[in-house]
């Protein structure tokens, strides 16, 4: 029995879907489904009942899960002990990123991992802050950066970076409506929204709270240069990060409200349990170095 079988197995199981668990595990659907033929062959019972909707366990694969879960789980930890006595990481580093790698410093995170971890490679991936704790349950990163708070959430750990600025934004040709505007004008103008997960979405209901009106939305979008180029065409309203407002010669394509500025706090994220690992502590002690924090200290 090979354990990309049972990687196999758990993934069709997770996602109920041979196209779906072919697209996280980076192979063929052809591959996948002959995973699971040659695991039900050597177990001797049937793991899935092919469906209309896709794979549904059967009532064998469903207990045989667990123990393959954990199979996989107990062979991870022989490999994290393996490497952690070896010292150094030697193999892949694989991070989410949810905005610009500027703003999070990858620049410099990875030329720290580079000199202390010469022998590691790094992958980084694009996800959405409301993704990256489900990513990381999934076993498919080490970690990932992320607007917002973990606190309700006692599977993820997560290294505190910054308090980012957040500030109301409109095109350029509203500057004078938003000089005077009280939060109740800015309920009634149109928004270019967020998706209903992101964290900016709490922000901005906590805003405009007061007013008890529904928003009229003009565009929903998960991508801050997006949203910053459709406010900056008339579309509407949204929030932005400060550093994210052109400033200088370019700075009149903007304009900002200037009835305050919001706070968010952005994070290194990781999956607790695995806060130990050789290449998890990598990432931690590496940002906290680049972010001037001192020791790694993630809040649980």
């Amino acid at each position: 029995m090979e354990l990309y079988h049972l990687r196999t197995f758990v993934a069709v199981a997770e996602e109920g879907n041979l196209s779906r668990a072919s697209e996280r595990l980076h192979l063929s659907q052809p591959a996948v489904s002959a995973h699971v033929k040659s695991l039900e062959e050597e177990l001797g019972v049937g793991l899935f009942t092919r469906t209309p909707k896709g794979m549904e366990l059967t009532d064998s694969g469903r207990r045989l899960t667990v123990t393959a879960r954990d199979a996989l789980r107990r062979a991870q930890e022989l490999l994290e002990q393996a490497k952690a006595m070896r010292g150094g990481v030697t193999g892949d580093i694989v991070l989410t990123r949810n905005t610009d790698s500027d703003f999070l410093r990858l620049p410099q995170l990875l030329a720290e991992l580079g000199r202390e971890h010469p022998d590691a490679l790094v992958h980084i991936d694009c996800r959405d802050s409301y993704d990256v704790a489900r990513w990381l349950k999934e076993g498919r990163a080490h970690a990932g950066f992320a607007y917002g708070c973990f606190d309700a959430d006692p599977q993820i750990t997560a290294l505190p970076l910054a308090m980012a600025t957040v500030r109301v934004v409109g095109p350029a040709a509203w500057k004078d409506r938003l000089a005077y505007a009280t939060v109740k004008d800015l309920a009634a103008m149109p928004w270019v929204w967020f998706n209903e997960r992101c964290p900016f979405v709490d922000m901005a209901q906590s805003l405009l709270a007061e007013v008890g009106r529904e928003v009229k939305t003009a565009a929903v979008i998960n991508d801050e240069a997006t949203i910053r180029s459709l406010v900056a065409s008339g579309r509407g309203l949204s929030l932005l990060r400060d550093d994210m407002i052109p400033r200088g010669p370019m700075g009149g394509e903007l304009a900002v409200w200037p009835g305050g500025a919001l706070g968010i706090p952005v994070n290194l994220a990781a999956l607790a349990r695995r806060a130990a690992e050789p290449e998890v502590k990598a990432v931690m002690e590496a940002a906290s170095r680049v972010w001037g924090l001192g020791e790694a200290t993630a809040a649980a």
